[in-house]
């Protein structure tokens, strides 16, 4: 005769677990993704705009913006170290980054997940480059994101980009890097974190 051990009623702890974990599956399958840059500069200042400052086959430095009574205040000021080689299945958003185009949404928009690591915050005093920019007062403490971007479709993920990102006060803080982001490792990318602070210093001027 067959064992009825596995036909035993459930007890109420039994089930409760069973209950919790799938809603923390639930919840999982349905969790927002995290905001683009873009779209948290849109949903706090009403609206938002990038204008390309500079670039070549390897950085590229822009201004995103919001603007008001027809007077641009750039929110972040973003330098892009590209990878050295562009996997070409990213061909076509390459090339419509390397055209204007806001790396987030672009990438977003082919159906593409962001995913960033985060190496580092820190402050840097604003020079007055980023005070025009910012029309905000030079020597200003801003706060300063350094990242690598992935992007991530059908399991693969590829190496898109490493970038750092200079805040106007009046958007992001370090607190507010730390409360969104969580804690940021270099781990074992400390040589190129220190590439990318000095690329920045350099894009400041």
């Amino acid at each position: 005769m067959a064992s009825n051990r596995l036909l035993r009623p459930l007890t109420p702890l039994f089930v409760a677990a069973i209950t919790a974990a799938i809603a923390v599956v639930a919840a999982a399958q349905t969790a927002p993704r995290e905001l683009l840059n873009s779209e948290r500069i849109a949903a706090t200042f009403g609206n938002y705009g990038v204008t390309v400052l500079e670039q070549n086959g390897a950085v590229r430095v822009s201004s995103l913006f919001s603007e008001a009574d027809g007077q641009r205040t750039c929110r972040t000021f973003a330098i892009v170290r590209y990878a050295e080689r562009i996997d070409p299945s990213l061909s076509t958003e390459h090339a419509a980054i390397a055209a204007g185009g806001s790396i987030g949404a672009v990438f977003a928009a082919s159906g593409w997940e962001v995913r960033k690591t985060h190496l580092y915050y820190g402050e840097r005093a604003a020079s007055a480059k980023l005070a025009s920019l910012m029309g905000i007062a030079a020597g200003t403490p801003l706060a300063e994101h350094v990242y690598v971007l992935d992007v991530v479709k059908a399991g693969r993920a590829i190496e898109y980009a490493a970038l750092v990102e200079i805040h106007h006060p009046a958007y992001l803080s370090l607190a507010n890097l730390a409360a969104i982001y969580g804690v940021p490792d270099a781990g074992n990318r400390r040589e190129l974190l220190a590439t990318l602070l000095a690329t920045a210093t350099e894009r400041v001027r």
